[in-house]
């Protein structure tokens, strides 16, 4: 996280160095386009966590940084504006629950990002914009892999093998705050997972002579901040 805070810095340095003379981004026209990087935390949310039928409240979950990028596309009307972005992101997670023989389940995912955000700028003055938004986003998850551990005296350690395909569509409630210096764009924002496409089934074998049923439904929530370019 550190590094990633330094990068961010001195990208922010550098490019407010380099417009020693701000241009003024122009938001009376009717379209501006732009690009946007950044990187999210991922939060994970189990909602529902049985094995072999019997309900279990506690699990522990984390997660790593991941990357994310998309398009802008944004139609300005006086103060306000529609944004319409298409991107990608990536996200890394892991659930533990040793008590019951899951030592770890790691999960890495990639997913298509569809947002529909209405924005609305709170001050202008000059090149210096701030703007509030919010909006759905719609997440396709076109790669998912998974991997886990269990502890049977010993850990082993196998690939996670689902009992049918999941649907891989997820629907998300946004809201952020972004400003603009000049065309350089910076926005941080929260996605809330509002509904899951469904529960996770699989088979686990604990033991020689065990097999456990697991059925998971959790919610990826994200926490993210983002660097970009505004035309």
């Amino acid at each position: 996280m550190k590094r990633v805070a330094i990068t961010i810095y001195t990208l922010l340095l550098l490019t407010l160095t380099a417009q020693a003379e701000i241009k003024e981004l122009n938001v009376n026209k009717n379209f501006n386009w732009g690009v946007r990087l950044g990187v999210n935390a991922p939060l994970v949310n189990i909602r529902h966590l049985t094995l072999n039928g019997t309900k279990i409240d506690e699990s522990d979950s984390e997660s790593s940084l991941g990357l994310s990028g998309s398009f802008i596309g944004r139609y300005n009307f006086k103060r306000n504006y529609i944004q319409l972005e298409v991107g990608m992101h990536q996200f890394h997670t892991r659930l533990y629950n040793p008590d019951y023989g899951l030592s770890k389940i790691n999960t890495s995912a990639y997913a298509i990002d569809v947002p529909v955000l209405y924005g609305y700028n709170i001050t202008k003055h000059g090149p210096y914009l701030m703007n509030l938004f919010i909006g759905p986003r719609v997440s396709y998850i076109f790669n998912e892999t998974s991997h886990i551990n269990t502890t049977s005296g010993e850990t082993s350690s196998h690939n996670l093998v689902y009992d049918e395909k999941p649907n891989s569509f997820s629907f998300y409630a946004i809201g952020g705050l972004s400003t603009t210096i000049g065309h350089f764009y910076i926005d941080f924002r929260y996605a809330y997972c509002i509904q899951n496409s469904k529960s996770l089934s699989f088979k686990i074998d604990t033991s020689e002579n065990q097999t456990t049923q697991v059925q998971l439904s959790r919610a990826v929530n994200e926490l993210s901040i983002s660097i970009g370019y505004l035309w």
